[in-house]
Parts: C-alpha cells; sequence; structure tokens
C-alpha cells in the first residue's frame, strides 16, 4: 500500500473514531513513571516483515537509554535547533528552541514553573535573545507556558486550542495564554525569519497534535506522538483528550513523507527517521495482528495473551486498537 492511499485509509478511518472515542476504555495505567530505566526485553523472534534485527536493535538502544534527566540537558540537534531533555521536579517531557534572526521559539513546554525557569536558564545560556514565540505540541501538559513573559506569540492547533480551554488541574492554562494563532492541517510560515512546517493528520497522542518541522534544518519535533519510554511495540495514546491509534498512524504515515533527518520526541534522546520508520513498522505490525484476531473473533483477554511474546511494561495501545477495531459506529 503506497502513502497516498495509507493517508487516504487512515482519514477514513479517523472520521469513524473521533465520533466514539469516548466509547473506548480508560488507559489500564499511567504512563511508566519517569526515572525508571527499562529492563532490556529480549527483541521478539518474529520481527515485522519491514524491520532488520539491526533497526530493531537500535530502537531498543534508545529504550534502554532512556532515564529521567535532571538537571537539564541541551543537546544541538542542528545548525540553531536545540533540544532540552529531562527537567527539575520529576519533569520528563522533552521541549526544543530554535534561535531565530532576533528571538527565540520555544517549541513544547515543561509542565511546572521550576522546569519552565529552567528552561529559560538553558536558552539563555545560548542566546541572549529574548523568546517571543511558543509552539504547542499538544494540549496535554503545557501549563509551563503560563510562567512565560507575557504578549508572546502562541501558535496551536485548533483542536488543542479547544482542550486547553476547558483543560483542569496540571494541565490548566490562564486564559492570557491561550493560543494566539490556530493552524488546521498544514501550514508553512516564517517566524523571525526560521520557515517551518505545521501538520496535522488527526487525532493521535492527543485530538490537537502538531507535527513541527523544519524544512531548512531537516528537523522535526514530533510531541509525545513518539517516545521512548515504552516498548517496542508500545506507546500511549490518550483518549481522554481525543486521541486515537489510527490517528496515531495517519500522524507518523505522513511524517514519514517529510524529508527529514532528526526527530525529536517527547520523551527520551534523538530518534533518526529510520528509528521512526522502525517504530511505526512495530505498531503497524501490532494493529494488522489486533485487526486479524478481531476478524476471527477473539477477546481483548485472548488478544493480550496472543501477544505476551512481545510484553509491554503499559497495555494502552493494545487495549485502544482493541476497541477502536471493535467499536460499532
Amino acid at each position: 500500500m503506497n502513502n497516498l492511499k495509507k493517508l487516504t485509509l487512515g482519514t477514513v478511518t479517523l472520521a469513524a473514531l473521533v465520533s466514539c472515542s469516548t466509547l473506548l476504555p480508560a488507559p489500564a495505567q499511567t504512563p511508566p513513571p519517569a526515572g525508571e530505566p527499562y529492563q532490556h526485553i529480549p527483541l521478539p523472534a518474529q520481527l515485522p516483515k519491514s524491520v532488520s534485527v539491526k533497526d530493531a536493535q537500535n530502537l531498543q538502544a534508545l529504550i534502554d537509554d532512556y532515564s529521567l534527566q535532571e538537571p537539564l540537558m541541551t543537546t544541538k540537534v542542528n545548525d540553531n535547533v536545540y533540544m532540552v531533555r529531562g527537567g527539575p521536579g520529576r519533569n520528563v517531557p522533552n521541549s526544543g528552541f530554535v534561535v531565530g534572526k532576533t528571538s527565540v521559539i520555544i517549541i513544547g513546554n515543561k509542565n511546572s514553573k521550576e522546569a519552565q525557569d529552567a528552561l529559560l536558564a538553558e536558552i539563555a545560556k545560548v542566546t541572549p535573545k529574548p523568546v517571543k514565540t511558543v509552539i504547542i505540541l499538544h494540549s496535554e501538559h503545557e501549563s509551563g507556558v503560563g510562567f512565560l513573559p507575557a504578549g508572546l506569540a502562541i501558535i496551536a492547533h485548533e483542536n488543542a486550542k479547544k482542550e486547553m480551554e476547558v483543560s483542569t488541574a496540571r494541565d490548566n492554562v490562564p486564559q492570557d495564554y491561550f493560543p494566539t494563532k490556530t493552524v488546521g492541517k498544514d501550514e508553512s510560515m516564517t517566524i523571525d525569519g526560521v520557515g517551518v512546517r505545521l501538520l496535522h493528520w488527526g487525532p493521535g497522542y492527543t485530538g490537537g497534535d502538531l507535527i513541527v518541522f523544519f524544512p531548512a534544518e531537516k528537523v522535526v519535533f514530533a510531541g509525545d506522538l513518539i517516545v521512548s519510554d515504552f516498548p517496542l511495540a508500545g506507546t500511549f495514546v490518550d483518549h481522554r483528550v481525543n486521541g486515537t491509534a489510527a490517528g496515531w498512524l495517519a500522524n507518523i504515515n505522513g511524517m514519514m513523507t517529510l524529508n527529514f533527518e532528526s526527530c525529536v520526541p517527547g520523551h527520551g534522546a534523538v530518534f533518526t527517521k529510520n528509528d521512526v520508520r522502525t517504530k511505526l513498522a512495530f505498531i503497524q505490525d501490532k494493529w494488522d495482528k489486533i485487526k486479524a484476531m478481531v476478524a476471527q473473533g477473539k477477546s481483548l483477554d485472548e488478544v493480550k495473551v496472543a501477544l505476551a511474546g512481545a510484553p509491554e511494561k503499559n497495555p494502552n495501545m493494545t487495549e485502544v486498537i482493541y476497541a477502536e477495531l471493535t467499536t460499532k459506529n
């Protein structure tokens, strides 16, 4: 199936799933705790057809490397693009920033004042230029934006803004820090001399994910659509804020059509494009296997037993895929 057919199928599937996301089960548990590195899990005996042993080993190395980073660690990804990993107070989500002609663009926020202040301190080590623009990657855990200087340009997907307007508790964002600009499926712009393309193929990790692509630098920020704190065939989809597994596949298939070399994930170290391709192959393989078992009338418990050869620390993706494939539309 070529990329166009995959994306078309993903769009059709998403249209059916978005309307019934409330029928999906609540996650069995919260995502794996920060600061608890995975014990190495041997590669499954049977890999997806498109994945070599070396590909799987490279992805597993990223998973094995995952741990809480404290204090923050800044990595220069390419030219003027930086990733900031970790943070104080067990603040796990990655952030990034790009240095423009006269100012700085932040991509993804921390979710506490302490961690957001630490991010600003990291930026100050690189450049004295002020932060003028923030790009929000999804609606979950973006509350750190409220601790930035006032008057920023704040960009987000239109669904993320809607979710932020009704968010509560640790995800709460002050009204003065709601997005000042929203985008839909695909928009290119120049911010302070830096070209950027913002893309959305449907509800994935949340309903309002943005993939942020810097074409000249060949760097993409995937937010929590790509993370390294889950096993090979696992990731996390938060249907409580309208995420879907089908949308995850549509977004990553779409992202793979971009000409990037480095992918900054939501958690963990930088992925190569081939690492992302490998992750996609494992999740697609899981989808295909579950779809075949659903056609055979197998229950969720039977599906989990059948997939036991590839253990997951969190079964969220299995449960969400199963629910999406068995929900009556």
